[in-house]
């Protein structure tokens, strides 16, 4: 039987003499006011390059913006890893940036800090964010490092406020479809171990909505306890704590 390919070390892809093109994917499930202020946050980003994908997965979308950078991509209802899943396949940039449809970026120079430390020699980046309640109550700071080591005990990113180089799901595949609770951490897991350099950036770039229609809350928690044990015994983690990141502020 041949034996598993070996994965090729990281190398930086050169960027020299041009600009950090992004891919910024929003997957979308039936939530158009988030989604509109979501889109908004995008838009205003300053001193970037990038495309907005926007992967619905749900109902038809109401009127986007006219703006030659979006474009619109139809799931047909096969979940949200899927979705994720299209928008990757179907990016035209340099670099991913996530923000799911119910957050939204509070930093308009986010993907500007993000192209910069790419550049540099990262081939990921996570900023810090805030947490913001539904109740009206004050925003709490998210603020959290994370390393390989780290990450084989919490998840402490948040993917909305998270960039990286493309080239890294051609050597390490698509999110795990398996997962679709933790596909993220398993992702977060799987860039960590594969060597590819993990920074940083300690402002807060964005802001997480904390509501009831969230996939962490308690309606989903059996669900959530089951997969969080399947993402354990594919990485060799032992035994997980549920928690949210809300349990981080």
């Amino acid at each position: 039987m041949r034996g598993r390919a070996r994965m090729k070390p990281f190398r930086r892809p050169s960027r020299k003499g041009s600009v950090l093109h992004f891919s910024v994917i929003i997957p979308t499930c039936n939530r158009p006011q988030f989604l509109a202020e979501a889109v908004a946050s995008v838009l205003a980003q300053q001193d970037a390059d990038f495309e907005l994908l926007i992967a619905n997965d749900g109902d038809a979308l109401a009127a986007l913006p006219q703006d030659p950078r979006i474009r619109h991509l139809e799931n047909a209802r096969r979940g949200a890893v899927s979705a994720r899943n299209l928008a990757v396949a179907a990016a035209r940039g340099h670099a991913i940036a996530w923000l799911d449809d119910d957050d939204q970026w509070i930093d308009p120079h986010h993907l500007a800090h993000a192209a910069a430390t790419l550049t540099a020699g990262a081939a990921f980046t996570f900023g810090d964010g805030v947490m913001r309640y539904e109740d009206g109550s004050a925003d709490r700071a998210f603020a959290r490092d994370a390393t390989a080591a780290s990450l084989a005990k919490d998840n402490t990113i948040l993917i909305s406020a998270v960039t990286y180089t493309r080239t890294l799901h051609q050597r390490l595949g698509l999110f795990d479809a398996a997962l679709p609770y933790y596909w993220d951490w398993d992702w977060y897991l799987r860039v960590a171990r594969s060597g590819a350099p993990l920074q940083r950036i300690a402002k807060p770039v964005v802001a997480i909505r904390v509501h009831t229609a969230n996939m962490s809350g308690e309606a989903q928690k059996q669900a959530r306890q089951d997969n969080l044990a399947a993402l354990a015994h594919k990485h060799g983690l032992g035994e997980l704590r549920l928690k949210n990141h809300t349990d981080f502020v």
